[in-house]
């Protein structure tokens, strides 16, 4: 059974529908209203729409759909090359909340900007890098790992002790 990483309901309440509307709409076209994109993904009633309307909506979430999928793929990528066994059963918050940046980036396809200046290009190569620590077995996912829990035992090094008790013998006296 393929879990998804995130779902239309995970992105309906963050970043939210008004935000999808807006930026899956492709050039020249109004956005659709997010109250019918709620209702299509809650599976209410769309009889007070139009059909033109619902089309529109349903053509929005087929790309935002997309988006999942394109998402999910890149996540897939990392986590094969460090040998995850895919699809997951269970599906650790963090891959959801990677996958989330990473659908809103790639639904933010017009955006010209860089990382120094805008929050979502920042967020997407903070997930990349993440990723990449992932493959290289330098960052757990706690699915499944064989990585040794980060620390150990406390080691010491440097000059032998210039103070120790032979030498603090006569102190005070």
């Amino acid at each position: 059974m393929n879990v998804p990483y995130i779902t239309l309901l995970n992105l309906a309440e963050r970043p939210g529908l008004i935000e999808l509307s807006q930026t899956v709409a492709q050039d020249g076209e109004i956005p659709v209203s997010s109250d019918l994109l709620s209702a299509i993904i809650h599976e209410q009633d769309t009889s007070s729409w139009s059909t033109d309307d619902v089309a529109a909506a349903h053509a929005t979430i087929s790309r935002i759909t997309e988006s999942i999928n394109d998402s999910e793929a890149e996540i897939n990528v990392f986590l094969r090359q460090r040998g995850h066994k895919l699809p997951l059963t269970v599906v650790p918050r963090l891959l959801t909340d990677w996958s989330r940046i990473i659908v809103r980036y790639k639904l933010h396809r017009n955006r010209v900007s860089d990382e120094k200046s805008d929050p979502i290009v920042r967020d997407y190569k903070q997930v990349l890098g993440f990723l990449k620590m992932v493959a290289e077995g330098k960052y757990s996912l706690g699915i499944n790992d064989k990585l040794p829990p980060a620390g150990g035992l406390p080691r010491q090094a440097g000059p032998a002790r210039i103070f120790d008790m032979g030498t603090l013998r006569d102190f005070g006296r």
